[in-house]
């Protein structure tokens, strides 16, 4: 699969009726700065597509981005912003799940998480969150040009105790040298072919 077209549709404060609604849906989870929008951009190779920011918070409503005119990449805000008030964290929390809870389209989610760190409770919560609704769920490591092979290697089982994930369930990701893009575009086709749910 290679993406060929790639446009930013409109962004949700609350789950409502958007254009295009009924096409697949793919979304990106994860806390503030993990590399939703990179990751997006780096899918689309159009840099200019998601807005990036090294300040944490930075994407703070569903933003829903149409793909080949066949599907959705929606990027949902980001947790665990320390800095964010408690009532702006909690908008946060209702819209990403009142976009989850709402959503007929969505088939899978991406659960982003910095290979650099071990997963955070916010993290732990999100999964369970996922595992609780039987929404399905791929953990994607972020940030791989970060680390050489062998600190991967030791980095993954802490992400897999943490999240109750085993080792082949994590694909490694770098928005840098697209590490892991061919893989993930290949789940996503998997995901969204018409087959997908035979």
């Amino acid at each position: 699969m290679e993406i060929k077209k790639s446009k930013f549709v409109q962004s949700l404060s609350a789950f409502q009726s958007f254009p295009g609604q009924g096409l697949p849906e793919i979304a990106m989870a994860g806390k503030s700065n993990v590399g939703k929008s990179s990751l997006i951009n780096s899918l689309t190779r159009n840099s200019k597509l998601a807005r990036t920011s090294a300040e944490p918070g930075k994407t703070r409503l569903v933003n829903l981005y149409l793909i080949d005119e066949a599907f959705f990449l929606v990027d949902l805000p980001g947790y665990g912003f320390a800095k964010a008030p408690k009532q702006e964290k909690q908008k946060w929390a209702d819209m990403i799940e009142g976009y989850l809870r709402a959503s007929d389209n969505l088939k899978r989610v991406f659960q982003l998480v910095d290979i650099r760190h071990e997963p955070t409770a916010d993290d732990q919560m999100m999964v369970e969150y996922l595992r609780h609704y039987g929404i399905p769920f791929t953990v994607v490591a972020t940030k791989a040009d970060k680390l050489s092979g062998a600190q991967r290697s030791r980095s993954i089982p802490a992400i897999c105790r943490k999240l109750a994930v085993q080792p082949w369930e994590v694909m490694v990701y770098s928005s840098k040298d697209g590490t892991g893009r061919d893989r993930l575009l290949e789940l996503i086709e998997s995901e969204i072919s018409p087959n997908a749910a035979e």
